[in-house]
């Protein structure tokens, strides 16, 4: 027999309708809702049923309390306060938390952190007897939450990174908004690497031209030299990007940029444009 006493009635009721929707585990679960007690039938070495409970157990953990302790960590360790961005900083930790963000070293780990609360789950319900819900939060959670400490920590850096790349962005805009068209149109290709074309189908090469009304806080060494800063030069009207790959670390910067202006096309299409079908 095992047995689990609640301190609040919806954590009672979450691991409930979890566990009753397993149709041979109906008949063994038991609730005192008075005494918030939920009581399961274990016969010895039913280590299925003991998986079975702890899985419950550890979902209920992870959609109700995993997203308190994160905004307690921000709180009490890094002392934010403002809630969109406790909002925003727990989304990403939520999305590397899932995998989501590839280029991050080491978030496997992230990812796996069920499963090490799952290991520790499985060893207090296999153990039998009876088991206070609260106790098992403070003692055998430790090693999750201390994953969930570093887990913040990767995702405050990532906001960082986000917000400064978001002040780029506004910056560049500016100085765009600022600028003469001295193209109507242009031409870039993405097929591995970047080349900017004229309408007639000549190469821009090595513009060199000064800036003037640059934003405060905007380096011109931070932009790049190749592609971007020569659109930021000719500040055309329109520009047809023809490339696979729209999702691109510079594509989507100047997607950022110029917004409206730019045009994505399959790059199978730019012959087309080199045949003087455009």
């Amino acid at each position: 027999m095992v047995s689990i006493t609640f301190d609040q009635k919806e954590d009672l009721q979450f691991v409930y309708e979890l566990l009753i929707k397993g149709r041979d585990v109906q008949q063994k679960v038991s609730v005192n809702e008075a005494e918030l007690t939920l009581s399961v039938q274990v016969e010895p070495y039913n280590a299925k049923l003991c998986y079975h409970i702890s899985q419950c157990i550890v979902r209920c953990v992870s959609t109700i309390y995993e997203k308190q302790w994160m905004k307690q960590i921000l709180t009490t360790k890094y002392y934010y306060q403002d809630k969109d961005e406790i909002g925003e900083i727990t989304a990403i930790a939520k999305s590397i938390g899932e995998g989501n963000i590839d280029e991050l070293p080491g978030a496997v780990r992230y990812t796996n952190r069920v499963d090490l609360l799952h290991r520790s789950t499985f060893s207090c319900i296999e153990q039998g007897g009876t088991i206070l819900f609260d106790s098992y939060l403070r003692f055998r959670t430790g090693p999750y939450r201390a994953l969930l400490t570093e887990l913040i920590g990767e995702a405050i850096d990532e906001y960082k990174l986000e917000q400064e790349y978001q002040n780029f962005i506004e910056a560049l805009r500016l100085l765009l908004k600022s600028r003469e068209a001295l193209q109507e149109k242009v031409v870039l290709v993405f097929d591995g690497s970047y080349r900017l074309y004229d309408l007639s189908g000549h190469k821009f090469n090595g513009i060199h031209e000064p800036l003037d009304n640059i934003p405060n806080g905007l380096s011109l060494e931070e932009i790049d030299s190749e592609i971007l800063l020569p659109l930021l030069i000719l500040a055309p009207k329109e520009i047809y990007l023809y490339t696979e790959d729209s999702e691109e670390g510079l594509a989507q910067t100047i997607r950022n940029v110029f917004e409206e202006r730019l045009c994505v096309f399959p790059l199978s299409r730019v012959k087309n444009f080199f045949s003087g079908n455009h």
